[in-house]
């Protein structure tokens, strides 16, 4: 990791305070441990390599397959060949919100006639469980204290508990976008 960031402070870490700081190789180390199927099939309970609608048809995230070992590390921590839009990283923040339970995504609130009567209005429809609401829960947690304790301080709300995760995303040119997922209240 990053030789001037806290990362470099520690030779070990918890994943609470590596996600707090945001240290890829303690995340790295781990998908190695797991292997390319546990992480391939997390991917997948989170929505990756599906197609969505809202209900307009929208660019679907991948993880990718067949990787060399260090290909998967750089993968686990959201670089190599991974592809993700902000609605895909919006459900998997808000399916740790809501106990591991996906919502499926609608832009869609309802359809009116032309004098405004109701033709249809759409509810709240469960898309999958991505996962447990004990993993859910632990998540959340880790999200809280990276912003209470950890480079996401910015995020942090006076009055709510403020859940979130920093990342970078590379592009073409050397460039890096920086981004935020989060929720509130946690």
């Amino acid at each position: 990791n990053f030789v001037s960031g806290q990362c470099a402070t520690r030779t070990q870490a918890t994943i609470e305070w590596a996600l707090a700081q945001s240290c890829n190789t303690p995340f790295a180390n781990i998908a190695l441990d797991l292997g390319q199927e546990k992480i391939s099939q997390t991917a997948s309970k989170f929505g990756y390599g599906q197609v969505l609608s809202i209900p307009l048809k929208v660019t679907k995230s991948d993880f990718p397959s067949d990787m060399t070992k260090s290909q998967l590390a750089q993968a686990s921590v959201g670089q190599y060949d991974v592809k993700t839009t902000p609605l895909q990283v919006a459900m998997t923040s808000a399916a740790i919100a809501n106990g591991g339970v996906q919502m499926k995504p609608n832009m869609i609130r309802s359809v009116k006639t032309s004098n405004l009567s109701v033709l249809y209005e759409f509810s709240p429809e469960k898309l999958r469980t991505s996962t447990s609401t004990k993993v859910a829960d632990q998540v959340k947690q880790w999200m809280v204290n990276s912003v209470d304790n950890g480079i996401a301080r910015n995020a942090g709300v006076p009055g709510y508990k403020v859940a979130g995760k920093t990342g970078t995303a590379e592009t073409t040119g050397g460039l890096n976008n920086s981004w935020f997922t989060g929720f509130a209240p946690a």
